[in-house]
């Protein structure tokens, strides 16, 4: 539950711009807007997602890095315990 916590704060800036961009496209669409409206508030959710991909695949990185680092002070202390 935690990691799907963790997960979702990558996405979250992401969902919020797509649902803004939406209103305001539909907005837009009966406000008679600049022509550059329409691909500007298209695209700009990509933006988002692009950088959440990016930190959520590099806290996927550090989380796996971190068991390693476990892992290996698992079996030096296994090492070095007295016999």
């Amino acid at each position: 539950m935690k990691q799907s916590l963790h997960s979702f704060g990558h996405w979250a800036p992401f969902a919020f711009c797509a649902l803004i961009s939406s209103v305001a496209l539909y907005a837009s669409r009966s406000l008679n807007a600049e022509w550059w409206m329409g691909p500007f508030l298209s695209f700009l959710p990509m933006c988002f997602f692009f950088v959440g991909s990016a930190t959520w695949q590099m806290q996927k990185e550090v989380r796996e890095l971190r068991k390693q680092v476990a892992e290996l002070q698992g079996k030096q202390t296994g090492l070095h315990a007295p016999a």
